[in-house]
């Protein structure tokens, strides 16, 4: 006997049903779930500053969306000679620092002054330790964090309630920006170093439950495993992933490769953690016909730009109610640096963050930027030469574009021969493999440079795919003569 679809009085079909419980549940959670969970947290005492803080930074973004670059630009001035000047009067480094230095915190510096400070360096961090932490902030109000440790040893930072409220609203501002609010349905194809599956306890998960958010573990992909989130993500259609570029990447590989034509997600991705690169942004594009914003920062220095038009602009709008930004140089291409406007815990005053920028014409030390033409990559993604010249990753031609490569790496041995190693897509042949060993040799005067054919490209600590990796220490070469 044939069974027939059910219908209630309502008219609404079985196979409608999950389609309504999931929006009754993006309903719930943005007008009931999340707001009471931000209630609880002014209500209680240890909690209270940073929501408070959380609210400070949504409201100050509002409000100041349409302000002049001019405008902005005197609100920064104001509020970094507050920061230098709490930062001499709560910390042992910095009031040491100034003093060595012969700089002068209560006086009304100018940009060109503040650029004249000393870039503070990651080992300087490590070493100077809790000199750095403010002796005003209560202990039990800072929060340890740290950096994945991509390029060794990871950064250890403390943030007080100002700057974690003010954090927490940079990410929802910019996801609101998109029209993604907190509470919408959104899926994680994310991870974490340490335990990508940790999610198991009643608490995380009623938290997921009330934020409308599920995750996806990134770290340990297979056919198989693409294959059911694929299938999960068709039946769910969260409004939006929030993804490791190079993860994402490979899903959209898969749905390319098994015809599949995905009607997730409803609104937009948005990528992070690892460079998106050119290639996995088109296959992003061509498999889901949907936007992917970029968002770039770190766990140290919280998030800096985001991408919020790519259809228009590739250039992340930087955040600059919560961070200065500014070139070391005052070259198009230049190491980032960047001064916390909000750091009660742990001042960080022009900070290297290790990337290097393209940074907009005009740009100078000492001054904010509003945006980011790029982010180019580590500045220790480079090639080393025998003479003590290097070449950064960023100067070798799009190396894989025209060949169907899915993921690549250069390796660098202490005896500066170099290793080029691929993930190879179907199509790849001999020439594939002159063309590229020709470019690099070209590129490479004086290293010897081969190929190998690899099932699959190793990760950082982090799980980032990092493009070159070099045994040779900075150390060695000397003086930089680029």
């Amino acid at each position: 006997m044939r069974r027939s679809v059910v219908k209630g009085s309502t008219g609404i079909t079985h196979k409608a049903m999950p389609a309504l419980v999931a929006k009754m549940h993006d309903l719930l959670s943005e007008h009931v779930f999340v707001p009471s969970m931000r209630l609880r947290r002014l209500i209680k005492p240890g909690q209270r500053p940073a929501i408070r803080a959380y609210y400070a930074g949504m409201r100050f973004r509002r409000e100041t969306a349409d302000w002049s670059e001019e405008r902005k630009r005197q609100w920064i001035l104001e509020r970094l000679r507050f920061v230098v000047r709490r930062a001499a009067r709560e910390t042992l480094y910095y009031s040491e620092l100034f003093k060595r230095t012969g700089f002068d915190p209560d006086v009304d510096f100018s940009f060109d002054d503040f650029a004249r400070l000393p870039i503070l360096e990651r080992e300087e961090m490590r070493q100077a330790g809790r000199e750095l932490v403010s002796c005003v902030v209560p202990a039990n109000l800072l929060r340890k964090d740290a950096t994945g440790g991509s390029t060794g040893v990871p950064t250890e930072v403390w943030k007080g309630p100002e700057e974690i409220g003010w954090g927490e609203s940079a990410i929802d501002y910019f996801m609101e920006r998109i029209e993604v609010p907190v509470g919408a349905r959104t899926a994680y194809f994310w991870g974490h170093n340490l335990d990508p599956v940790a999610r198991d306890s009643w608490r995380a998960r009623l938290y997921d439950f009330q934020m409308n958010v599920r995750w996806f573990d990134c770290f340990r992909l297979s056919p198989e495993v693409l294959n059911r989130y694929h299938h999960e993500f068709e039946s769910w259609r969260p409004a939006c992933i929030i993804a490791y570029a190079s993860a994402l990447g490979s899903l959209a590989e898969h749905v390319i490769d098994c015809g599949y034509h995905p009607n997730y997600p409803a609104k937009c991705f948005v990528t992070g953690a690892e460079k998106l690169m050119p290639k996995h942004r088109e296959m992003i594009e061509r498999a889901f016909s949907c936007p992917v914003h970029e968002r770039y920062g770190g766990r140290d220095v919280g998030m800096i730009g985001f991408q919020l038009e790519p259809a228009s602009t590739l250039d992340y709008t930087i955040d600059w109610a919560n961070v200065l930004i500014e070139p070391e140089t005052s070259d198009a291409v230049s190491s980032i640096l960047v001064t916390k406007l909000h750091a009660d815990g742990m001042p960080m005053i022009r900070y290297r963050v290790g990337d290097l920028g393209r940074f907009p014409e005009g740009s100078r030390p000492g001054y904010p930027t509003f945006a980011l033409r790029e982010v180019l990559g580590r500045e220790m993604d480079r090639i080393w030469l025998p003479e003590g010249r290097w070449v950064h990753s960023v100067e070798l031609p799009h190396l894989m574009k025209d060949h169907p490569v899915r993921e690549w790496m250069l390796f660098q041995r202490a005896d500066y021969s170099v290793e080029v190693r691929i993930v190879t897509a179907n199509g790849f042949g001999q020439r594939n493999r002159d063309e590229i060993l020709s470019t690099l040799r070209s590129n490479l005067p004086g290293v010897r440079v081969t190929l190998e054919e690899v099932n699959e490209i190793p990760r950082t600590q982090a799980n980032k795919l990092r493009p070159v990796v070099s045994e040779i220490e900075r150390v060695k070469a000397g003086s930089l003569q680029k």
